[in-house]
């Protein structure tokens, strides 16, 4: 048998090459991906566990200034509030400007209720990246072991849809149909990844409070390639990127209403 595949290889040489290089470039990816994921969860774990032992301080030492309502109390809040400063949300930081403005003590139970929402939702997001473990050990592992091959189809895919856009490109007769190929080329693709990143935004639970504006936004830059293919013409490729181009400058002016908190 090895005397077989010595000699198919030796007969093959140029495959032989591009499967080797192939191959290589497949675990050098791999290995990559693994170690960016790996180091992403590492990193996301810490920075939970950090923002929620600096919010438990924060809801002790709120609910010592609200119960002794002494000078040393809420000096020591204070103090706190400028240590954990870079983990408050938006609505966190408005009610402490409130407090610093009027040092009115019936804010502070607001930003005890905001703080206690903090803390429970850190609590649920500790326990969704602990599901993995809590499933078995064993399927953890072979979890971890296949997360780095979606990137890698991912990328693959991407390169075959850009080998496959510049292929048209060369066959357009004129300057102007080349153009139009390549800019419906990248409209497509920011069609599709918009697609993609609304389902597993979906997924996740992540997808947040937008808007009807926001909403009709996103439905324009999903959409707009389709007039390429209701009108039948490569033209239309430049009304549909200049819809995503306005819908891009829209979204980036025009922000996400707030998200109403529920307080127990």
């Amino acid at each position: 048998m090895w005397a077989e595949l010595a000699s198919f290889l030796q007969a093959n040489a140029t495959e032989t090459l591009v499967i080797s290089i192939i191959g290589t470039l497949l675990v050098w990816m791999y290995k990559q991906f693994k170690g960016m994921i790996d180091r992403e969860q590492q990193d996301k774990l810490k920075t939970i566990q950090s923002k929620q032992a600096w919010f438990t301080k924060l809801e002790l030492s709120l609910a010592s200034v609200l119960h002794l309502r002494d000078e040393e109390s809420k000096r020591r809040l204070l103090t706190l509030l400028g240590e954990c400063g870079p983990y408050l949300t938006r609505m966190q930081r408005t009610v402490v400007r409130d407090y610093c403005k009027s040092f009115d003590p019936g804010v502070l139970y607001t930003l005890q209720e905001l703080t206690i929402h903090e803390v429970d939702q850190l609590e649920r997001q500790l326990e969704k990246l602990g599901e993995g473990k809590e499933a078995g050990e064993w399927l953890y592992y072979i979890q971890r072991l296949y997360a780095p091959v979606w990137p890698i189809i991912l990328f693959a895919c991407v390169a075959f849809y850009i080998v496959f856009v510049f292929a048209l490109i060369g066959q357009g007769p004129t300057l102007w149909i080349k153009v139009n190929v390549l800019l419906s080329g990248i409209t497509f693709f920011i069609s599709v990844v918009l697609v993609l990143n609304a389902i597993t935004s979906l997924v996740k639970g992540e997808m947040g409070k937008q808007g009807a504006k926001r909403w009709a936004a996103f439905v324009v830059m999903m959409c707009s390639p389709s007039l390429i293919f209701v009108i039948g013409r490569w033209e239309m490729s430049l009304i549909s990127i200049a819809l995503q181009a306005a819908a891009i400058v829209f979204l980036s002016f025009n922000k996400r209403p707030p998200e109403i908190i529920r307080l127990a």
